[in-house]
């Protein structure tokens, strides 16, 4: 499994660039000074196999976690034991329902090694709860968003029950804001009419790499690239590189390009 990770460390600027940094962070921000929360995590993803290949990644991380947390997560392999993460692997049985929300250390059944992990994030700064909310766009295409946060053990029943539905509203609106438009049924189809090397063009072209670099990355020719790239745009129906970028991004045939792979 790969990691697509956009990182605004602290709700502060992280490796993401563009005028979508600015948007997402202010939007992090937001949501932060609305909930009063520790930070925020979304994760999402697919229950069917994703149609992405290449360099295309098949999970997407928003993260305003500590750089030094995101390197010890990676460094231990926490992936494997975090509950968020564990719960995007598809699987035959049916989702948790949208809106779902999900007190992670009060769950029943919770492995010593869960406890662990989430003992080691409360002694790393990132909060004593941590409330897990489901969410689904139009497409059904999913995702979790992990909020975390610093209450007195005594009080906590009590927050988690008031904070319901503000979380599932902020949850989804968030989930519609990075994944609104992903389709994984349409993405799959239009997947299998690109050959891997034209979704490797498009990947590297939707990341700002001109026809002479993306041959370089690739190993192969620049007017080759330029023949895949004006193939992918024929079998898109679109009329220009642009709008062949813009719709396989739209489609979710290929990752957005604001985001780096780090694990």
């Amino acid at each position: 499994m790969h990691f697509n990770l956009a990182h605004f460390p602290d709700f502060e600027e992280g490796f993401i660039s563009g005028t979508v940094k600015h948007d997402t962070l202010e939007m992090l921000v937001g949501i932060r000074q609305q909930l009063n929360c520790r930070h925020i995590t979304h994760v999402g993803h697919s229950d069917q196999p994703g149609p992405y290949r290449g360099p295309a990644p098949d999970v997407s991380v928003l993260t305003t976690v500590p750089t030094k947390w995101v390197m010890r997560y990676a460094a231990k392999n926490y992936f494997s034991v975090d509950p968020i993460m564990r719960a995007i692997k598809p699987s035959k049985q049916a989702g948790i329902a949208p809106g779902t929300i999900r007190n992670l250390s009060a769950e029943d059944g919770v492995s010593t090694e869960v406890r662990q992990f989430l003992r080691d994030c409360e002694l790393r700064g990132l909060g004593n709860l941590y409330l897990a909310v489901d969410a689904s766009n139009a497409h059904g295409f999913r995702g979790v968003t992990l909020f975390t946060f610093d209450i007195e053990r005594a009080h906590e029943g009590a927050f988690v029950d008031g904070m319901r539905k503000r979380l599932a509203t902020v949850s989804t609106r968030l989930h519609n804001v990075l994944h609104g438009n992903r389709n994984p049924r349409l993405a799959a189809v239009v997947a299998k009419l690109l050959t891997k090397r034209e979704l490797d063009c498009l990947y590297w072209a939707a990341n700002g790499k001109t026809d002479g670099e993306i041959g370089e990355i690739l190993n192969i020719a620049r007017w080759t690239v330029v023949t895949y790239l004006q193939n992918a745009k024929n079998k898109l129906g679109c009329s220009n590189r642009t709008s062949t970028v813009a719709t396989a991004l739209a489609l979710g045939v290929i990752e957005m390009p604001t985001i780096a792979s780090r694990f």
